[in-house]
This record gives structure tokens, sequence and C-alpha cells, in this order.
């Protein structure tokens, strides 16, 4: 196991794009196929899984978010270095009114013109402000704590862990119809 855990290690340094997408996006896929079994449970009348939708989870956390999530914390190391409390707490701060409210836009965007959807902006407009809302609730503390204390070479894995719980509550905004979003306003 030590020697696993000794060559995941060296992957991060050696290769950190590639290991920071790979187990990025295993967390993406991983919390749709959770929010899959979780909806068979609960409505018997789902039956079997949706892969051309896990498929379209894979694209936005394999494609779009790994990559941008990798190179973004690297610009902030490097525009804001340092481990202190106030660096940490602005970062997260700066993380959440950029790339956040950036990579909610390219996930409802990008899922809906994978859907073949005719308007691709329809959803986002629906579910932007709520899914923001509950982004700045969950992601301010886990960056601050991300910034604080994880290495930057194993932060893109650490926002991949919080992102199983975080894309969990994508996929149920995901789920949601816009009209039952205005019923809830």
């Amino acid at each position: 196991m030590q020697h696993a855990i000794a060559r995941v290690r060296t992957l991060f340094r050696s290769r950190p794009l590639l290991a920071n997408v790979v187990s990025f996006g295993s967390m993406y896929i991983g919390a749709e196929v959770v929010q899959q079994t979780i909806l068979q449970k609960l409505d018997p009348s789902v039956r079997g899984y949706d892969w051309p939708l896990v498929g379209r989870y894979a694209v936005v956390g394999t494609g779009i978010y790994a990559p941008a999530l990798f190179y973004w914390y690297r610009y902030l190391d490097r525009v804001m270095p340092g481990k202190l409390v106030a660096v940490a707490v602005r970062k997260a701060l700066i993380d959440q009114v950029l790339a956040s409210s950036t990579l909610l836009v390219a996930f409802y965007t990008a899922m809906s013109a994978m859907e073949g959807k005719e308007d691709i902006f329809a959803e986002l407009k629906a579910k932007f402000v709520p899914t923001y809302k509950l982004s700045c609730c969950f992601w301010i503390p886990a960056q601050c704590i991300n910034f604080f204390l994880v290495p930057p070479h194993l932060r893109v894995v650490t926002v991949g862990i919080c992102s199983f719980a975080w894309v969990n509550i994508l996929c149920i905004m995901k789920r949601m119809t816009v009209k039952a979003r205005e019923e809830d306003a």
C-alpha cells in the first residue's frame, strides 16, 4: 500500500496536470454515478444508468474544470504567495468571484450544448443565481482551508474531493426543472 501511495505522490509531482485531471474527473464522474444510484433506489421506475449523461459530466470534469483549475491555482499562488490566513481568505474570495462564477457558466452552457438544447443559456439564466448562492456557502470555507493547509501540488485533487460533494449538489440543481426553481423563489 505504501508503494502505491508513493507512486501516486510521484505522479502528482512529475505529471501534475495529468494526475489532477484524472483525479478531479473521477470525482465528477463518481458524483453523477452516485446521484443516479440514489435515484434508482428512490424511484423504482428509473432503471439503469444514463451513460451519455455520465459522459457529459466526464467532459466537463476532465476537459473543462480540471485543467482550468490547475492553471488557475498556479496563477493565484504566483500572484498571491503565502499561506497566511489573510492570504488564504483573499484567494478564496477571489476564487469564488472569478473562478466559481465562470465555471458555473461553463457547466450549465456546456451541459446544455452537449444535450443539444436549442437555447443553451436558458438553464443558466434560470439556475445561476441559486446555484451561485449555494456555491458561496460551500466553496468559500472549503477554499480557505485548501489555500491555508494544502500544498499547491495537491490543491486540485483536494478541490476534486470537495467537488464530489459539490457535484452531487450540482447534479440535484441540474435535475430540477426551471418551473420547480420558479416555485421555490
